[in-house]
């Protein structure tokens, strides 16, 4: 059976504690804890090497997306650290890469998320070989909602999958709009996930990242059940 859950950022920007409890309290089987921005990076790190990473099957820790050079050696030290002691996945935009071989020492934890059409790298089939042409080991985070961005029509998210199915490990849900904002499910973004989720791992969690209030969680759970449960083709 598929595992589900949230990303503690499309909870609770910034808080993961409150994000978190509503996890628990959700009783989900899979987390993503989102430390998208530099200055969330080192307390969320720490709070988890602590206290642990909960009751989930599955666990994912989103390294941030920009931060000063001189701190990349220090962060992938950081995450190193959270991958030996706690076994997590870590997620990674690749054009916040700067040294490719600090990033390898995370071997086959390290998961490279496919990108929007703002990034210039990591945004499509050929972009993603690049990038692991440089971390061989590297599995893939495959955000349908960024693949459905590029291209609505999933011809592109098809390529991905295609192509580096083997590597999937979690996927990122959520409807992405033209400005690239996360939101909830549409009735057109379920239905164009739903013909692609055949071909997705089984065994790939399902990390939602649509941002809705509290009370609309539970609900966009339901949805994004709906819509991945379906075994995966063979």
């Amino acid at each position: 059976m598929r595992r589900f859950g949230f990303s503690t950022g499309a909870l609770a920007r910034g808080d993961f504690r409150t994000a978190l409890q509503q996890c628990l309290d959700a009783r989900d089987d899979a987390v993503e804890y989102s430390a998208l921005r530099e200055e969330e990076f080192e307390p969320l790190a720490k709070f988890l090497l602590n206290h642990g990473t909960g009751p989930f099957a599955h666990v994912a820790f989103h390294a941030p997306s920009h931060f000063k050079s001189e701190n990349e050696a220090k962060i992938v030290e950081i995450l190193k650290g959270l991958v030996e002691t706690l076994g997590v996945w870590v997620v990674a935009h690749p054009d916040s890469i700067r040294t490719f071989q600090l990033w390898r020492t995370l071997g086959e934890h390290l998961c490279i998320e496919n990108m929007d059409h703002r990034k210039p790298i990591g945004r499509s089939a050929d972009e993603l070989t690049m990038v692991f042409q440089e971390l061989p080991r590297a599995k893939l985070c495959f955000d349908i909602g960024h693949a459905h961005e590029m291209d609505r029509s999933m011809s592109l998210a098809y390529e991905i999958l295609k192509r580096f199915r083997d590597r999937v490990v979690q996927v990122h849900a959520s409807e992405v709009s033209d400005k690239c904002e996360h939101r909830a499910f549409s009735a057109s973004s379920a239905a164009a996930f739903a013909r692609l989720s055949p071909f997705l791992p089984e065994e790939a969690a399902v990390i939602l990242e649509t941002v809705v209030p509290k009370a609309g969680a539970a609900e966009q759970m339901a949805k994004a059940q709906r819509i991945f449960e379906n075994p995966a083709s063979s």
